[in-house]
């Protein structure tokens, strides 16, 4: 029986070989699949870039082993191409890109431009015609101002008292004249103040003739009150006030050119004794002559059944 001999072993070299060839056949398969989605990454943006209105691929070069350079146009409303690039996982460091600006033309962003300059310009006409318009309101309210003040020195030089108590305005186109004047002035007034206007129309309706107004008043507050009454004394209560009143209508009457009024007493009772003592303290003959009131009394009727004295007006003209 012969003896069985020990099996030899491999040389220690051979694994090392193996172990080497394993990774290095993973390297190259590794880069070939890095390669392949490389690739698909690549053509992925390329198909979505050249699908882009706004923007025109004309060359892609490659700069080294791993780097291309995109030549081309873009619409500067157009996404950027880095988007696209991104959107496929490839970075800024793998990519030059260079694409000059370029205004589209049948595109949304063309569209979208067009309504945007159409839109400027719509902007630039209405801030023109605001402009004009502010400019030309500007103007138009100087020479207003010009025109009152220049027509207000007209008004006050020629009608230097009447414009004491006379206002002349310009408001929407036309002159408004307000104030009061007795009737002398008044007529005075209204006879010259056309020709001292320089243009538009004058409206008079603010003008108030105070001789009518305040010869009214003063009549109706004398002949409507009567001189009998008194206080708890007894003492007659409104001789003073009428007499106040009196004066102040000669007032109005001469600056009025009007006649001083001729007055008469009116009674309810021939047998008043309180007449003399009403006469003499009405009319004194220092404001008011005793002869301008008419010396008898007319007798009336009283509708109260009271004893009534007035004092009445009987010669009075108010234009």
């Amino acid at each position: 029986m012969t003896e069985q001999e020990p099996p030899v072993s491999p040389p220690k070299h051979s694994t090392r070989y193996i172990v080497f060839s394993a990774c290095l056949a993973a390297i190259v398969l590794g880069f070939t699949l890095f390669l392949l989605i490389r690739g698909f990454q690549w053509r992925g943006a390329l198909s979505d870039l050249r699908a882009e209105p706004g923007i025109e691929i004309l060359s892609v070069e490659r700069v080294g082993f791993f780097k291309k350079r995109l030549r081309g146009l873009r619409d500067p409303l157009a996404p950027s191409a880095e988007s696209y690039l991104r959107k496929h996982n490839i970075g800024a460091h793998s990519v030059d890109i260079a694409l000059a600006e370029y205004h589209s033309l049948n595109t949304p962003y063309a569209i979208e431009r067009n309504e945007k300059n159409a839109e400027e310009v719509k902007q630039i006409r209405d801030d023109l015609v605001k402009t004009v318009g502010d400019f030309a309101a500007g103007l138009k309210e100087q020479r207003e101002q010009d025109l009152e003040k220049i027509t207000q020195m007209l008004f006050e030089a020629r009608f230097p008292e009447s414009m004491k108590t006379v206002r002349i305005n310009w408001e929407r186109g036309s002159w408004f004249v307000e104030g009061e004047l007795y009737a002398p002035d008044l007529e005075t007034f209204l006879a010259e103040s056309p020709q001292y206007i320089i243009e538009g129309d004058v409206d008079y309706t603010g003008l108030i003739n105070l001789t009518e107004t305040r010869t009214r008043t003063l009549r109706n507050d004398i002949e409507n009150t009567n001189l009998l009454e008194t206080n708890l004394d007894g003492e007659l209560v409104h001789l003073d006030r009428i007499r106040r009143l009196l004066i102040d209508l000669d007032d109005v009457c001469r600056k009025s050119d009007l006649p001083l009024p001729v007055m008469q007493l009116t009674l309810t009772d021939r047998e008043t004794p309180q007449i003399k003592a009403i006469r003499s303290a009405l009319f004194d003959g220092r404001d008011i002559d005793e002869s301008r009131c008419l010396p008898e009394a007319k007798i009336t009727t009283s509708e109260t059944g009271n004893a009534v004295a007035r004092l009445m007006l009987v010669q009075l003209s108010a234009p």
